[in-house]
């Protein structure tokens, strides 16, 4: 009997070490599944790719214009949401194959969707109103926090919504976004927020991106702002944190004194930042989305993409501590969104544009 008991330590072990470092489970990823399909049945806006977008997973469906499809991985397994043109729709199947939940009376195309907890998901604009609620198969629709106005950013956790203005006050909702309360004050006064990102970790440290301004950093749920070094003179488009290690961030924007765009690196939260990219190396515009790695605080990834001339779309992979960059390119007008597989990250999925 000790004898077998050993032989089964040893094999548990042996299995152990053998698992990804970033399996735990506490993490979603741990339930996921890869997508077991060489194509995906669907419309056409959500691919995937394993190779960094060398090849991207055949859809059955042609995506039609004018859309920027927008995804998220739940923490739900194998759950995906997505939103097109005037659709929402749900993956179950890692990806494979996709159903429409609802459609929407308002035109998508400036929405974006976040996680939140186990099933749920939140579509939600930087300019419009209504905010969509998803849980399971079931869409409703709230109001946000701002009149005639939308969020810049809306972190969703059990039990409470934090979203963030586009003047950059914070508001909580503890019942669904029902109602809404203020929390804090406003980086500065007459601020326009481009872009806002809420630590995955702790939800009271908050960086937004504004207009011609720069950066402001809050790491107490906004009431109190610290203007970031080095950027004050930038317009601040595009934000991300990484979720391995939220003291990473980067900015992409434009650089008003020397008529520049670059990507900035933060190391302290962004506190202050330095240049990693400038735009001699990669197709910069105002307003490039970026996507942090999950499981590595080195690793971004963003694109370009347009529909003049024909150009198509790039998908750039970024080491910051390097300088290593590489892109590979595909016929849509765009990129306009990507989410991660829990179970292994080196599985991306793409959110589409098609503008004609």
């Amino acid at each position: 009997m000790t004898s077998r008991r050993l032989a089964i330590t040893s094999a548990l072990t042996a299995l152990l070490t053998l698992l990804p470092a970033y399996a735990d489970a506490a993490d979603p990823g741990w339930s996921w599944n890869r997508p077991h399909c060489g194509k995906v049945y669907g419309d056409g806006s959500v691919t995937f790719t394993d190779t960094d977008g060398q090849v991207l997973a055949n859809t059955t469906g042609t995506l039609q214009a004018v859309t920027y499809a927008k995804v998220a991985a739940l923490q739900e397994p194998n759950t995906l949401i997505s939103i097109g043109q005037r659709s929402i729709q749900r993956s179950s199947d890692a990806g494979c194959s996709w159903q429409l939940l609802d459609k929407s009376p308002d035109d998508l195309s400036t929405y974006d969707v976040q996680a939140g907890p186990g099933d749920s998901a939140y579509v939600y604009s930087v300019n419009d109103q209504p905010i969509y609620r998803i849980h399971g198969s079931q869409v409703t629709a709230t109001l946000g926090p701002v009149e005639w106005n939308g969020l810049a950013a809306l972190d969703a956790r059990a039990g409470r919504l934090r979203a963030v203005s586009t003047d950059g006050q914070i508001y909580d909702s503890t019942d669904d976004g029902t109602t809404w309360q203020r929390v804090g004050v406003p980086a500065a006064a007459d601020l326009f927020l481009y872009d806002a990102v809420v630590d995955p970790r702790n939800p009271d440290h908050i960086v937004v991106g504004v207009m011609s301004d720069g950066v402001y950093t809050t790491y107490d749920g906004g009431r109190s702002w610290t203007r970031a070094r080095a950027v004050e003179r930038v317009n601040a488009f595009s934000l991300t944190i990484s979720p391995a290690d939220p003291s990473k961030v980067w900015l992409e924007g434009y650089d008003r004194d020397r008529s520049t765009r670059f990507i900035w690196q933060s190391d302290d939260g962004g506190l202050k930042f330095r240049e990693v990219l400038d735009q001699s190396r990669a197709d910069l515009i105002n307003g490039n989305r970026m996507w942090a790695s999950p499981v590595d605080p080195d690793l971004l990834y963003f694109s370009y993409g347009t529909s003049f001339a024909n150009f198509g779309a790039d998908l750039y992979r970024f080491v910051p501590s390097t300088g290593a960059l590489t892109k590979q390119h595909n016929k849509n007008d765009g990129i306009p969104s990507l989410a991660f597989n829990p179970a292994n990250p080196k599985i991306l999925y793409l959110g589409l544009a098609e503008e004609r």
